[in-house]
């Protein structure tokens, strides 16, 4: 059964970027392989007498999920549509529970963290390159079935019906696994390889002209070399360069060939430092103004899960401001509490060295590429962005546990 519940956690992560392969409203191809994955591991554990009391100190989370439970049944009288708003609570608990316990039930070696992050990055920067053909050729060469297309004012690319900047953070995602396997490895090959799919996912970030995909990814690189040099405490310089001059190499040329490439994103990115020069920033901050005073009317009770856009006319791109709006005070506890649960785990990880473990290091730099993209963002279902963050602080768990033991 645990063969059974991996495979089809092997497909799960494969689907994941694929959150548009839907089968009923926002259940996807990937959220059944989940399930599925999830009611064989489940099984195996029953049959095993998993005791109750592990079950609730297994996850971190339960307590924040139940406070965020509760705003959430507490403020959902005032939604005007009851059923959107139960929808919307699920996806949160599928993250939460299914997603999670379907990972923490496995008993997770590095070789199998590696394949499912491998694969994650491959699917990802995969769909970039779809993306960057479609802005040579405005062809979709996957045959309409990544939907790429270029809207947004006409200069902004995206796929899957989503809007650029969650197209941006799922490609940014690779970028950490594309970078570490090229300062890795031995092979020239597969250092020329990721280069090139990092130089894709750079490219097709900028082609998303998505300035919280900018942020991130900055951080990510940040972050990467900062907790890097905390585990190796050096640097292979040759290494480094190696990547960093064929990534310069593969910029120049598309720059100085196709200048209409960066021109419109760099307009938009001028406007991270002046947000009065953007209507769409002025915008964002007109309706956070507006939130905080819905909130003050009454901050206890909110105005019912998924309900905010009908009050404020445009969704609110913070989760924590948008779950005290839809959830009451409760709910803004408790999902506040999440993010401050993933940054502890972070911060003790870098401590800890990562418990010298690669793959640890790779989670910890994308899960805080997830809280500090997530703060610019409308809302917080996408499983894709979630699952680094959980896998890190499963791990996490799992080589603490490790080493208390040998010690």
């Amino acid at each position: 059964m645990i063969y059974i519940s991996k495979i089809f956690l092997l497909v799960a992560i494969f689907l994941l970027p694929f959150s548009h392969f839907k089968l009923i409203y926002n259940f996807s191809i990937s959220d059944f392989s989940f399930l599925v994955s999830f009611f064989f591991i489940a099984i195996f554990q029953i049959n095993n007498n998993i005791s109750f009391k592990k079950l609730l100190l297994d996850n971190e989370f339960l307590i924040p999920i139940l406070l965020y439970s509760i705003g959430f049944f507490i403020s959902m009288n005032s939604s005007f549509n009851p059923i959107d708003s139960l929808f919307g609570y699920f996806q949160i608990l599928f993250i939460f529970i299914i997603i999670y316990y379907n990972f923490s039930f496995h008993n997770m070696s590095e070789s199998f963290l590696i394949k499912l992050l491998y694969l994650l990055a491959f699917t990802s920067s995969a769909i970039t390159l779809f993306i960057l053909l479609y802005f040579f050729t405005n062809i979709d060469y996957s045959f309409n079935m990544l939907s790429v297309y270029k809207g947004w004012g006409g200069r902004r690319f995206s796929y899957g019906l989503m809007e650029p900047n969650i197209a941006a953070r799922i490609a940014a995602q690779s970028i950490p696994v594309l970078l570490l396997f090229s300062i890795k490895s031995k092979s020239i090959l597969i250092k020329i390889f990721n280069s090139f799919f990092m130089f894709v996912v750079v490219a097709s970030i900028i082609l998303t002209a998505s300035r919280t995909g900018l942020v991130i990814m900055i951080i990510g690189f940040l972050s990467f070399f900062i907790f890097y040099y905390q585990y190796s405490r050096k640097f292979n310089l040759f290494k480094l360069l190696t990547s960093c001059l064929i990534f310069v190499f593969l910029s120049t040329i598309m720059i100085s060939n196709y200048p209409d490439f960066i021109e419109p994103s760099f307009k938009r990115y001028s406007t991270i430092l002046d947000p009065s020069s953007s209507s769409s920033s002025k915008e964002r901050l007109l309706v956070l103004d507006k939130s905080l005073n819905l909130i003050n009317q009454n901050p206890i009770i909110g105005k019912g899960m998924g309900n905010s856009h009908n009050l404020t006319g445009v969704s609110i791109h913070n989760p924590i401001i948008l779950s005290w709006l839809e959830n009451g005070f409760i709910g803004f506890v408790g999902f506040m509490l999440i993010y401050i649960i993933i940054i502890y785990y972070i911060v003790a990880a870098y401590y800890n060295r990562f418990f010298m473990s690669n793959v640890l290091l790779l989670l910890a730099v994308i899960s805080i590429m997830m809280v500090v993209g997530d703060m610019f963002m409308a809302n917080s279902y996408k499983r894709v962005l979630w699952v680094p963050a959980i896998l890190f602080i499963i791990y996490f768990k799992q080589l603490n546990r490790n080493q208390l033991i040998k010690s």
